[in-house]
């Protein structure tokens, strides 16, 4: 009989593997969505995570619009839940109430673009990190 060793790894209950596209950091974007308004976390080419003041349920799928402070505004994303946390549990790290963390689904081309030129028109200095979502 073979003996096996299993190690555990401390992490939040959402990640699962380590993210594979970079991701920045940031505090000047928005989303907006049918529940309301949300501050964007961090965001990257296919995807982004957000925090919520109050709580919500989001469903698996829904959309939203992003926006910035200098008038960029992606219309009607196609996003995907990934994961959500809430505060009771401990894992939010910012002051919210939940934090969520989708993925982009099905981009048309345009909104491809304007992800794309917000990304690459970041000025706000922003800590770029690739830590799991």
């Amino acid at each position: 009989m073979d003996n096996y060793t299993l190690s555990i790894a401390t992490t939040t209950p959402y990640i699962s593997e380590q993210r594979r596209n970079l991701r920045h950091m940031v505090a000047h974007l928005i989303t907006i969505n049918t529940r309301g308004t949300g501050q964007v976390i961090n965001i990257g080419k296919r995807g982004l995570s957000f925090g919520c003041l109050y709580h919500h349920d989001f469903p698996k799928e829904w959309t939203m619009d992003i926006l910035d402070a200098k008038g960029s505004h992606i219309k009607k994303l196609q996003v995907r839940k990934v994961w959500e946390v809430a505060k009771e549990d401990g894992y939010c790290v910012e002051n919210f109430d939940v934090e969520v963390g989708v993925e982009f689904v099905n981009l048309s081309t345009l909104q491809s673009e304007e992800l794309n030129s917000l990304l690459t028109h970041l000025d706000i200095p922003c800590e770029k990190f690739t830590s799991a979502y």
